[in-house]
C-alpha cells in the first residue's frame, strides 16, 4: 500500500497532468504561417535558423523548446528572446491554451525584431508536428536531414563545451555509439511522413551547404518569401557572437559555411561502428536519399 508521502506525490502528478492536459488542449487556431524547424540533433538546425534570421522578414530566434508539452520557465523565454519577464509571465498567465501563449509570445518577438515572421528551431520539434499543424495550420516545417554516420560522430562527443562563470570552456563526452545510432533512427523515422506533405521541406545539410544558393533559393521560394542575397552572408551579421555564447554546444554554426563535417565518419568511425550501423540504419540511409551501396559492400 502506498505511503502517504507516495500519495501526496500521485496527486500532485496527477494534478500536474491535468494542468498540462489543459494547456496543450483547446481549439485555438491561429492565423499565423510561422516557419518552424527540427530534426535529429546535430543535423544543421541552427545554421538554418541562423540564416533564417538573416532574412529581413524572418525573425528566427534562439531555441525555446515552446512546443513540448507543459508550462515553459517565463524567466528562461524571456531572456532567450530579450522580452520584459513579467510580459512573458502575464501572456503565459492569462494564456487559455498552449498554442495562444505562443501566438502572443512570437507576436511579441516579431514585433520587439521589427520583423513580419517568425520562426522558431527546436531539435524535437519533429515529434510535435501533429500539434503544429493542428494550431498552426498556415505553418511551414522544415525537416534537417543529415547523413547518420556523420550525425553519430557528432552526437558521440556532443557538448563539446560548456558555460563557466561567463566562458565558453570545452569538455569531452564520449557517449555509446549505439545509443547515437538509435537517436538518429528515432529521430529522421519521425520525418517519413512528411515526405509528401506540401507544407514541409527537407533539407539536407549536405546540400545546403555544396550547393548554399540554389537550394536556399528553392527553400525561399517554398517559403513564400522573396530571396535577399544577405542569407549568404550570415556569418557576418552582427548578433553572431551572442548566439555563439548563448549556445556554446554550437558555435560554428555562426561561422562561415565549411564542408569540413562531411564524410567525417570515414576518420571517425571504426569499421564495428559502421557494421553496426549499416546493421540497423542502412534502409533509412537509402530511403532518405544517401547512396551507402559502395562503402557497405567494401566492408562486407
Amino acid at each position: 500500500m502506498p505511503s502517504p508521502i507516495q500519495l501526496i506525490r500521485q496527486a500532485k502528478r496527477a494534478r500536474k497532468d491535468a494542468r498540462n492536459a489543459r494547456w496543450r488542449g483547446g481549439d485555438y487556431i491561429s492565423q499565423a504561417g510561422p516557419i518552424i524547424i527540427g530534426g535529429c540533433p546535430r543535423s544543421g538546425t541552427t545554421l538554418i535558423r541562423v540564416i533564417l534570421d538573416t532574412h529581413p522578414s524572418i525573425a528566427a530566434g534562439p531555441e525555446t523548446a515552446v512546443f513540448r508539452t507543459g508550462l515553459r520557465n517565463p524567466k528562461r523565454l524571456a531572456s532567450l528572446l530579450d522580452l520584459p519577464e513579467a510580459d512573458v509571465a502575464s501572456m503565459q498567465k492569462r494564456g487559455e491554451s498552449q498554442a495562444r501563449f505562443i501566438d502572443e509570445l512570437f507576436a511579441a518577438y516579431c514585433d520587439a525584431a521589427g520583423k513580419a515572421r517568425w520562426a522558431e528551431k527546436t531539435p524535437e520539434n519533429i515529434q510535435h508536428v501533429n500539434f503544429i499543424f493542428k494550431h498552426f495550420p498556415n505553418a511551414r516545417f522544415i525537416h534537417a536531414i543529415r547523413d547518420g554516420r556523420d550525425t553519430i560522430c557528432s552526437l558521440r562527443t556532443h557538448p563539446r563545451h560548456k558555460v563557466v562563470d561567463g566562458k565558453i570552456v570545452p569538455i569531452e563526452t564520449n557517449n555509446p555509439i549505439d545509443q547515437c545510432i538509435d537517436t538518429w533512427i528515432a529521430q529522421v523515422s519521425l520525418g517519413l511522413p512528411l515526405r509528401d506533405d506540401p507544407r514541409c521541406f527537407e533539407l539536407r545539410y549536405e546540400d545546403l551547404v555544396l550547393d548554399s544558393e540554389p537550394v536556399l533559393r528553392r527553400l525561399f521560394d517554398f517559403l513564400d518569401e522573396p530571396w535577399d542575397p544577405r542569407v549568404l552572408a550570415f556569418h557576418e551579421v552582427k548578433g553572431g557572437s551572442r548566439d555563439a555564447a548563448k549556445f556554446p554546444q554550437n558555435p560554428e554554426a555562426t561561422q562561415r559555411m565549411s564542408a569540413k563535417s562531411i564524410g567525417r565518419w570515414r576518420e571517425q568511425l571504426s569499421r564495428d561502428d559502421l557494421d553496426l550501423f549499416y546493421e540497423r540504419a542502412g534502409a533509412l540511409m537509402q530511403t532518405f536519399g544517401y547512396d551507402i551501396t559502395a562503402d557497405a559492400q567494401a566492408r562486407s
